[in-house]
């Protein structure tokens, strides 16, 4: 379950004016109506309203109610920075620091900082990637950015202080972290009725940072945020009351409280919705409904809601099996970073399942995953050629080499995997002394088999020469991490009173 920690928001810092319609467009902004919004800022923007201008700029940066464009969202800050508007002033400033829409020119950054600074703006509650000058131009210290934004705060502007709250909670923009000084700043606006710290504030309490974890303190500002119809705040107390947080756990209210968000197109809720749906909690169980719900998620191009119905389509759960519809979902959810996804994807391409067998592709989603480079698909695609499993045929001399390309990284079960291949002359000719060097190498890694076969080869003398007390080693080493054939070589030692073992307790 999800907790949603609210991104730094664009918030006008100057008071409204007489002029028609700018208003009216903050209003649509703040629900989201883009359209609504741009109509009625364009127009005063191109009567010179500096405020329209910086927020028609915000919107083309953003690529909100109109496509994505850099070098609107420039023409549209300098318009308004050149008619004085701090904010517009600095953010045409990252503009050029950053080489967006513009050249990269970090002397007319400075420049744009400076107009601001000129104001009493050395930090600002709006901007992607704000960066102070860092040595190209003037140096600007890091406890000149932060005073003045303070002051700015001090009259208790809810927006501001959310806003210097963010800065000091993330780390950016000049400013130290500082989790007690954020809180306190989140907490001014929290009173203040503002939503989006009354969650920030929620959040903080349930993961203890900047002051103690506190269930009951975290679930009291969700409920605030929520009671103002926030699907955030909804979410959240959905979680608090399916597990119990700050409350007897009651999954009936969890539900509606999830079914609340929902409702509003919240699609962490939505997923949540779904999996009380599939695992029949605070609600009949309801395939059809976590498929609606999931479906609707998915719409928003939801990782967690592809990567479940990922799940259900594999697995045949409440749909009629389709491993490559499967594929399909896992696909768009690991293109979006989820792991759990990208393993699944992998494992698919090396079995077959839904797509074409390709290791390649299946390393290249492993690695997405998080794994130790390939070994772990190369180790499995081999494992595969010998059992002749899913659909995949027989192939001793092609198993030897993926055994070898995860074996030479270090993997050991590879390692193991491709002594007995030697030791057995299986795809390759028989030769002992190879099966005991892979052995080797797994073995001082701790691998129990490979301990276990290292002894036996010591024992033997296969590959090595013989060497009892070697054996009993290895033996104890794999039989203290429970493998049978290692504890009952090692008790037939001591059966028959062998020196090897004696030596072992010295």
């Amino acid at each position: 379950m999800r907790h949603i920690l609210i991104p730094f928001f664009a918030t006008a810092v100057f008071s409204v004016s007489a002029h028609a319609g700018f208003s009216e467009g903050m209003a649509a902004y703040n629900k989201h109506d883009f359209t609504a919004a741009l109509t009625e800022w364009k127009a005063l923007a191109e009567q010179g309203d500096p405020r329209a201008q910086y927020h028609l700029a915000w919107m083309y940066e953003r690529g909100e109610g109109v496509p994505q464009d850099d070098a609107q969202a420039v023409q549209w800050y300098r318009k308004s920075a050149e008619q004085g508007h701090p904010i517009a002033q600095i953010n045409l400033g990252n503009m050029y620091t950053l080489g967006h829409g513009v050249s990269h020119n970090q002397k007319l950054a400075v420049y744009w900082y400076r107009k601001a600074a000129d104001q009493g703006y050395t930090s600002a509650p709006v901007g992607q990637g704000m960066r102070y000058d860092n040595g190209e131009g003037t140096v600007q210290e890091e406890d000149q950015v932060l005073p003045p934004f303070r002051k700015v705060a001090e009259p208790d502007y809810a927006a501001l202080q959310f806003n210097l709250a963010n800065l000091l909670y993330n780390k950016g923009q000049g400013v130290p972290q500082d989790y007690v000084q954020a809180m306190q700043w989140y907490a001014r606006a929290a009173e203040q009725g503002h939503a989006l710290a009354q969650i920030n504030l929620g959040n903080m309490y349930t993961y203890g940072q900047g002051v103690p974890q506190n269930y009951r303190q975290a679930l009291y500002w969700y409920r605030k945020a929520a009671e103002q119809g926030n699907a955030y705040a909804q979410n959240n107390m959905g979680n608090m009351f399916k597990d119990g947080l700050g409350v007897k756990q009651d999954p009936v209210q969890a539900v509606q409280w999830y079914r609340k968000a929902a409702e509003q197109g919240d699609a962490g809720a939505q997923v949540n919705l779904a999996l009380m749906y599939v695992a029949d909690e605070g609600v009949k169980q309801d395939v059809d409904q976590a498929l609606h719900w999931l479906f609707k998620a998915a719409e928003q191009n939801d990782a967690g809601a592809e990567y479940r119905l990922g799940l259900m389509y594999g697995n045949g759960d409440g749909v009629l099996q389709d491993y490559e519809r499967a594929a399909d979902w896992f696909r768009k959810a690991a293109e979006q970073g989820h792991t759990l996804a990208a393993h699944t994807l992998g494992n698919m391409y090396i079995s077959g399942e839904g797509v074409e067998r390709d290791v390649e592709k299946a390393v290249y989603w492993h690695r997405k995953a998080g794994y130790q480079g390939d070994a772990y698909a190369e180790n499995h695609m081999a494992n595969l050629l010998i059992a002749q499993g899913h659909g995949v045929p027989r192939d001793y001399a092609q198993a030897i080499q993926w055994y070898r390309k995860a074996a030479e990284q270090g993997y050991p079960s590879a390692q193991v995997n491709l002594g007995n291949m030697y030791r057995h002359g299986i795809g390759v000719k028989q030769d002992a002394a190879q099966a005991a060097h892979w052995y080797q190498l797994a073995a001082e890694q701790g691998d129990a088999n490979a301990q276990y076969c290292l002894g036996l080869m010591y024992h033997a003398g296969e590959g090595v020469q013989q060497d009892l007390a070697q054996a009993a080693r290895w033996y104890k080493k794999a039989a203290e991490q429970g493998h049978a054939g290692a504890q009952y070589k090692l008790g037939l030692l001591y059966t028959k009173g062998s020196t090897a073992v004696t030596m072992l307790s010295r």
